[in-house]
C-alpha cells in the first residue's frame, strides 16, 4: 500500500509570485477535493507547476529554471519553493560500497526546498533534500485538460520519455504485473510465429529482403540482420490503441483520438475512475488543470459529484483548478483556495485559504429558536438558487431578495452605463467585465447565511431588500447595539404606547439582523419594497410590469439607486472618468481650430 500527501507548500519569487505566499491543505480527515480558484492571469498554473516541481513530477536540475521564471524577470529575485509531503515506507534497494545488495525503507515524507542562486553569472537552480526517484512509489497522476488529446497519447517522446499520465500508468502496470511477465516469452514466441506465417511467400517479405540485401551491400557487404516486426515487448502496449464504438457498434471501431474534446475529456473521466477502483490500498494524488474545459455545464457538475467527490471520499488527495461555478460546493470552505494577482503589488496574492472550520450562525424567530438548519438551508438555497457558486468567482457580489431585484437593477445599471460612455455593447456588458455578480438570496432569513459567507471569503458585498413599513425608521434601528435593547425600546411599541403586533416585532428584529449583519453602508432598503419605489401599483409581482416601470426613468432616485449603491458598482468612477475624457477631448479640438 502507498499514500502521499502535500500538507503545505510555500512559494516565493515565481512568475506571478512575488513576496511568499503559504498554502496549507486539509488533513486526510477531510474527504472533499480541494479547489483553487481564480481570475484569468491569477496564478493558478503557476501554482500549479510548483505544485508538480515539489513532487518530482517536474524534475529539478541545474538549469531547470531560465529567465521568465523569476518574479518580474529579475534573477535578483530568486525563486523559492518550500514543500511539505507526507507519504508511507517503500523498500529501496542500492548496492554498497562492497558490492553487497542491500534494502532499506525510505519515505517522502519531509520538507523539500527549491531554490535558484547565480552561479558564475548564470541562474542554477536544485532541491535539498533530493528526491530523486522517490515519487514512483507512489500513484501521482497531473491531468491537464487544455491538452486533452496529448493526455490519451501513449506514445513516447523523441527523447524516449512519456508524458501523458494514460501512458505512465499504462507503463507501470505492466512493469509490475507478475502474470503479464510469466506470459511474456510465450506472447513473443506466438507473434513471431504469427508474423512469420503472414510473411511467408508474400511480396512484403520479398521487398523485406531486397532491402536487406541492398543495406548490406552499402555497408560494404557486412553480415547485417534486417528484421520488419513489432516494437520490443515492453513498448507494445505504448503503441496500441483505445478504439471505441459508440451506439452498440462492435464492428467499426474509432480510435479515440478521433473524436471531439468533450467525448475524450469523458473518456479521461471513465480512465480516471478505473484508476481510482483499481487502487483500493493505495491513496493517490490526483492534479487537475480545468477539468470543465471541453465539458458541458451538466457534465461539469457530474464531473465534480462523480469523480472528483468520488475520488476524495476514498481517501485520495484530489486538487484542481476550475473557472467553473459547476464544479465547486461553496460550503466546504475547506476545499477552497481563492487567489488574486494584485494590480498594485503585481504579484499572486491568497484572497482565501482557511482549513478550520466555517462555523455560521443560522437566523433565529423572535423566540430564538433557529429558523432553518444549516443543513436545510445548504440543501435549500443549492435547489434554488443555480448561480449561488458564482460568489466564489465574482470580485464584488451584490445579494438580492429575489428575481425582480435582480431584474430591475440589471436594467438600471445598463441604462446609467449606456448614458455615461454612450456605448450600448458596453453597457450590456458592464457587469461581467467587472465581474460583479447578482445572486438572489430568497428572503432575510437566510441573507444572513451569505452574507457570512462572504465575509468569510473576504469577499466584497451589498444587499438590497424590501423594508417592508411604510415609514423609513433605518437609522434608529441601526442605533440598538443589541437584541435585548431593541426589544426594551420604543420601536416595539405602536405610537409609543401599544404592543406592535408579533408579526411586526419579527419584521422588525429580521430587519434589525440584517442591518447589523451586513452593516448599514453595505445594504439599501426599498421602502416599503421595490415596486412602490419604481412606481409600480400592483402586487402582483409581474417581471414584465417592473421592467416597463424601471425603463420610464430617465434618472433614478436615490430611494432606489443610492450613492452608496453607485459606488459599490462603481458608477461613479465611470461618470468622472467620462467627463475627465470630455474635457480632455475639448481641449484637443480647440487646439486644433484656426484661431
Amino acid at each position: 500500500m502507498s499514500e502521499i500527501r502535500i500538507n503545505s507548500i510555500k512559494i516565493k519569487n515565481y512568475r506571478s509570485f512575488g513576496k511568499e505566499q503559504e498554502f496549507t491543505f486539509p488533513n486526510k480527515d477531510y474527504k472533499k477535493p480541494i479547489a483553487i480558484v481564480g481570475y484569468n492571469n491569477s496564478g493558478k498554473t503557476n501554482l500549479i507547476n510548483c505544485i508538480l516541481f515539489g513532487i518530482g513530477n517536474k524534475f529539478v536540475q541545474a538549469n531547470t529554471f531560465e529567465l521568465n521564471d523569476p518574479h518580474n524577470l529579475d534573477y535578483n529575485n530568486h525563486l523559492n519553493i518550500k514543500i511539505n509531503l507526507e507519504g508511507s515506507e517503500f523498500e529501496h534497494h542500492y548496492t554498497d560500497k562492497n558490492g553487497n545488495k542491500q534494502k532499506m525503507n525510505k519515505s517522502i515524507t519531509g520538507n523539500y526546498e527549491i531554490f535558484t542562486e547565480i552561479d558564475d553569472n548564470e541562474l542554477k537552480s536544485g532541491m535539498q533534500p533530493s528526491m530523486f526517484g522517490m515519487n514512483k512509489h507512489y500513484n501521482i497522476f497531473y491531468i491537464n485538460f487544455h491538452n486533452i488529446k496529448e493526455e490519451i497519447s501513449t506514445r513516447k517522446t523523441s527523447w524516449g520519455n512519456l508524458t501523458s499520465f494514460l501512458a505512465k500508468h499504462i507503463k507501470k502496470i505492466v512493469d509490475t504485473d507478475s502474470n503479464m511477465a510469466e506470459k511474456q516469452e510465450t506472447y513473443e514466441n506466438e507473434v513471431k510465429t504469427a508474423t512469420d506465417k503472414v510473411l511467408e511467400n508474400s511480396q512484403l517479405s520479398a521487398f523485406i529482403d531486397k532491402i536487406k540485401a541492398n543495406y548490406s551491400t552499402n555497408l560494404r557487404n557486412n553480415s547485417c540482420e534486417v528484421v520488419f516486426g513489432l516494437p520490443d515487448y515492453e513498448d507494445i502496449f505504448l503503441q496500441m490503441i483505445f478504439k471505441v464504438g459508440l451506439n452498440g457498434e462492435s464492428e467499426n471501431l474509432i480510435p479515440i483520438d478521433h473524436f471531439g474534446d468533450g467525448y475524450i475529456s469523458m473518456f479521461v473521466m471513465a480512465v480516471i475512475q478505473a484508476i481510482a477502483e483499481s487502487n483500493t490500498d493505495d491513496k493517490c494524488l490526483f492534479l487537475f488543470e480545468e477539468p470543465e474545459s471541453f465539458l458541458h455545464e451538466n457534465h461539469q457538475e457530474y464531473f465534480y459529484k462523480t469523480v472528483l467527490c468520488n475520488l476524495a471520499e476514498r481517501g485520495h488527495q484530489v486538487i484542481y483548478t476550475t473557472h467553473s461555478d459547476r464544479m465547486v460546493d461553496i460550503f466546504d470552505t475547506k476545499g477552497i483556495i481563492r487567489i488574486e494577482f494584485d494590480e498594485q503589488s503585481k504579484q499572486t496574492v491568497i484572497k482565501y485559504n482557511n482549513v478550520g472550520e466555517f462555523s455560521p450562525t443560522m437566523p433565529t424567530n423572535i423566540n430564538g429558536q433557529e429558523i432553518i438548519s444549516f443543513a436545510n438551508f445548504n440543501s435549500y438555497i443549492k435547489s434554488v438558487e443555480p448561480n449561488l457558486n458564482k460568489i466564489l468567482f465574482s470580485r464584488k457580489v451584490v445579494l438580492v431578495e429575489g428575481p425582480n431585484d435582480v431584474l430591475a437593477y440589471k436594467i438600471a445599471i445598463e441604462k446609467e452605463v449606456e448614458k455615461a460612455k454612450r456605448d450600448k455593447k458596453y453597457a450590456e456588458t458592464y457587469l461581467s467585465f467587472l465581474n460583479i455578480a447578482f445572486v438572489v438570496h430568497h428572503g432575510k432569513a437566510t441573507a444572513y447565511l451569505l452574507i457570512e459567507l462572504c465575509k468569510h471569503f473576504g469577499l466584497d458585498y451589498f444587499v438590497i431588500n424590501d423594508w417592508d413599513f411604510d415609514t423609513d425608521f433605518i437609522k434608529e434601528l441601526d442605533a440598538f447595539l443589541d437584541e435585548n435593547a431593541l426589544k426594551q425600546g420604543n420601536l416595539y411599541l405602536k405610537d409609543g404606547t401599544n404592543d406592535r403586533s408579533s408579526n411586526l416585532k419579527a419584521m422588525i428584529t429580521t430587519n434589525w439582523k440584517l442591518l447589523k449583519s451586513a452593516g448599514i453602508d453595505k445594504i439599501h432598503f426599498n421602502i416599503p419594497k421595490l415596486e412602490r419605489v419604481l412606481g409600480y401599483q400592483s402586487d402582483d409581482k409581474d417581471s414584465l410590469g417592473i421592467l416597463s416601470a424601471v425603463q420610464t426613468f430617465t434618472e433614478y432616485p436615490e430611494t432606489f439607486l443610492p450613492a452608496k449603491l453607485r459606488e459599490f458598482l462603481e458608477l461613479d468612477k465611470l461618470t468622472a472618468q467620462t467627463t475627465s475624457v470630455s474635457k480632455t477631448e475639448n481641449s484637443e479640438l480647440e487646439d486644433e481650430l484656426p484661431f
